[in-house]
């Protein structure tokens, strides 16, 4: 058993597996309120979905663009100037559900009726995001 000359002085004793047991329950307890704390907004993640799509089209669409009349420039000024509207499609095709610990958000992303159509799943976590599933439609 754990004690302290001062729990002897005043007759408290305090068992070990009562110790641990409280220990670990604000071990628990902090972890999750600092969780909930970190849990990123849906403005955080339209941040982070918009640079990730930026991103991307920048180096699947972009760089396969030609060089001649300037159109690999030109598709990467189209993606700088309309990245507000890039924001907007995702905050508007975007369902978010918050967890309090942590939030999952699913966005829908179909363009046109002759491009393929995915749903992207992320959760996020501690002001982080995971994509942990991509399905073609």
């Amino acid at each position: 058993m754990m004690e302290s000359s001062w729990g002897r002085q005043h007759g408290l004793r305090v068992g070990t597996r009562k110790f641990l047991t409280g220990l670990g329950v604000i071990a628990v307890t902090s972890m999750g309120a600092v969780m909930a704390v970190m849990n990123p907004s849906q403005a955080t993640y339209e941040t982070y979905a918009t640079q990730k799509v930026v991103a991307l089209i920048d180096q699947n669409i972009c760089v396969e663009a030609p060089k001649s009349f300037n159109l690999r420039q030109d598709c990467r000024s189209l993606i700088a100037n309309n990245r507000s509207q890039i924001r907007q499609f995702i905050a508007n095709n975007t369902s978010h559900q918050n967890f309090i610990f942590f939030s999952i958000y699913t966005t829908d992303v179909s363009v046109a009726a002759f491009l393929p159509n995915y749903r992207v799943e992320t959760v996020g976590a501690f002001q982080r995001f995971y994509i942990y599933d991509t399905v073609r439609n």
